[in-house]
This record gives structure tokens, C-alpha cells and sequence, in this order.
């Protein structure tokens, strides 16, 4: 009897995270499709993460040279 409603439990978790997952899916799809949306290019994106990447790597080597 357990195992039964162990299973219920989880196929139920399953139906209620599709439909969260669908729901994100389609809001991320008008988001998407939207006339005010801003796209970013992926070279724009990695340029950027450089910069970031970048500057952290700066402030961990400062933090282990001493001073932070």
C-alpha cells in the first residue's frame, strides 16, 4: 500500500513540475516573441563575461597575495 501512494505522490510531483515547465516555456516564448525585446549576442555575452571573469581573477589573486 505504501509503494501505491509513494507512487501516486511522485507521478503527481511530475504532472505539477510539466506543467510549471510548460507554463515557463511559453512565458519565455512571448517574452521572447515580444516586439520591446532585446536581444544580446553571444560575442557581446562572451566579451562581457571576459571583463568579469577577468576582474575576479584580480581580486582572488590580490585576496591571496594579502591584501584584499
Amino acid at each position: 500500500m505504501k509503494y501505491a501512494s509513494e507512487h501516486m505522490k511522485k507521478a503527481h510531483e511530475a504532472a505539477e513540475y510539466d506543467k510549471w515547465f510548460r507554463e515557463q516555456v511559453e512565458l519565455a516564448i512571448k517574452e521572447a516573441d515580444a516586439p520591446d525585446a532585446v536581444w544580446i549576442s553571444h560575442e557581446e555575452v562572451k566579451k562581457d563575461m571576459a571583463i568579469q571573469l577577468a576582474s575576479l581573477l584580480a581580486r582572488i589573486e590580490s585576496h591571496s597575495s594579502g591584501s584584499f
